[in-house]
Parts: structure tokens; C-alpha cells; sequence
């Protein structure tokens, strides 16, 4: 049916250009001359139908050809899944987990440290999923390396400018620890600066009524927070060894 229609099209395109040329005849127009013409119009339909069917062919040609390069190319990639010890499923499946890992990164980005801080167990799943990206096989396949690399690169770079979770402190006696605030602030694990005392108690506000006073045993909030000039108190004014 296709090749028919082709050739109605083909055929009326002929018979408009030779009726449009003969428009432009003179009337005085000879026998001779006329059937000159239209053996000259029949060779150049003759010769366009000729270059249509080798087009045609040369089409059809060159579909097969690139049917044969499709399968050829796809039984080249299933060989290197398997050798991979995967296949197209599981392919697919890894794709998307980094597009997954790559869109999530991107939303963590887009936090402030403080909301890094707190979203931490985001930030260990997605660290646990690009581990999981590295040990797989499939990303050995350049694409992939390149953007696992990249992937690993700016996690690094985020989980470098996150503040640490807070922690917590269990207050000793001052008989034996010599615990108070100044000297809980001044603990290199905590603040390595006596003056940052202020910001233990308003963070423990709950806990401790007054800063002079702090019992043992008590589980004490240290924010990891960036010490600020509101958290110090430079002249160690609440300092007191009475405790």
C-alpha cells in the first residue's frame, strides 16, 4: 500500500511538472518539437524513478544496518553487565540509586549546618548509599565512576562544614573531677576555652537554676554549635571554686 501511494505521489509530481512546463509552450508549437519534449520529460521521469528506487533501497539498507548495529551494540552491553555481575535490570536499578543519592546530596546541601546537624541520620543513609555505589561493580563503567567521584567529592565537602551532633557530659565531683562549668568549658573535648562556660548553662537552663551550682551525676547538653562572643564571658564574673 505504502509503495503504491509512493508511486501515485510520484507519478502526479511528473505529470504537474510536465503540464506546468507545456503551460509555457508557444502555440505554434510543432509535432516534432512536441514529441521531442516529451520523450525528453518521459527520460527524466524514467531517471527520477530510478534514483527514488535506489533511495528507496539504500533507506532500507541502512535501517537494517543499524537494526544489525542496535543488536550488535545491545549483546555488547549485556556482555559487559555480566561480566560486571549484573545485568540491564539491575543496570537501570543502579542508575537510579545514584540519581537518587545525587538529587538527595543536592537537598542537603541546601541546609545550614545547624539543619545538617540535625538531620544526621539523612546524612549516614546517604553516606551508607554512596559506599554502597562504590562497592558495586557497575561503577566501573566511566559514566559512572565520574559521577561517584563527583558524588563522594562534594559529600566529603558537606560533611566537612556540618556542625558535629551535640553531645553529652556526665558531671563528676568536685572533690575528684573538679567539675564546674569554667572547668567543664575549658576540657579540650568540649569547648578548650574556660570562658565558653555560659553556653553549657543556657543550654541545661532546665537543669541548672543557678551556674554556680551543678549536681554530680547530672547529663549535661554540650551544643557543637560555633562558639559565639554571646557564649563566652571574658571576665570569668560567674567563675566561682566553691562548688
Amino acid at each position: 500500500m505504502k509503495n503504491i501511494l509512493t508511486t501515485i505521489v510520484f507519478f502526479g509530481a511528473a505529470l504537474l511538472i510536465t503540464a506546468n512546463a507545456y503551460a509555457q509552450y508557444p502555440e505554434d508549437f510543432t509535432k516534432d518539437q512536441a514529441d521531442s519534449t516529451i520523450k525528453y520529460r518521459q527520460s527524466e521521469i524514467t531517471g527520477l524513478k530510478s534514483d527514488l528506487d535506489k533511495t528507496q533501497a539504500d533507506a532500507q539498507k541502512a535501517a537494517s544496518d543499524l537494526q544489525q548495529r542496535m543488536a550488535a551494540n545491545s549483546q555488547c552491553r549485556d556482555a559487559l553487565y555480566a561480566m560486571l555481575g549484573s545485568d540491564r535490570n539491575g543496570y537501570n536499578t543502579y542508575r537510579e540509586q545514584l540519581t537518587q543519592a545525587e538529587q538527595e546530596l543536592a537537598a542537603l546541601r541546601q541546609m545550614s549546618p545547624a539543619d545538617l546537624a540535625a538531620a544526621k541520620a539523612r546524612v549516614d543513609a546517604l553516606e551508607a548509599k554512596i559506599r554502597a555505589l562504590r562497592d558495586n561493580k557497575l561503577v566501573l563503567i566511566p559514566e559512572h565512576m565520574r559521577r561517584v567521584q563527583t558524588l563522594s567529592t562534594d559529600f566529603m565537602q558537606m560533611k566537612r562544614g556540618m556542625v558535629p551532633a551535640n553531645t553529652t557530659y556526665t558531671v563528676g565531683t568536685w572533690r575528684k573531677d573538679r567539675d564546674c562549668l569554667w572547668n567543664i568549658a575549658k576540657k579540650p573535648e568540649i569547648y578548650n576555652d574556660p570562658f565558653a562556660w555560659p553556653k553549657i548553662w543556657r543550654a541545661n537552663m532546665d537543669k541548672i537554676h543557678n551556674p554556680d551550682i551543678i549536681q554530680p551525676g547530672m547529663q549535661l547538653t554540650i551544643a557543637k554549635t560555633p562558639i559565639t562572643p554571646e557564649d563566652r564571658d571574658l571576665t570569668g564574673y560567674r567563675h566561682r571554686h566553691t562548688h
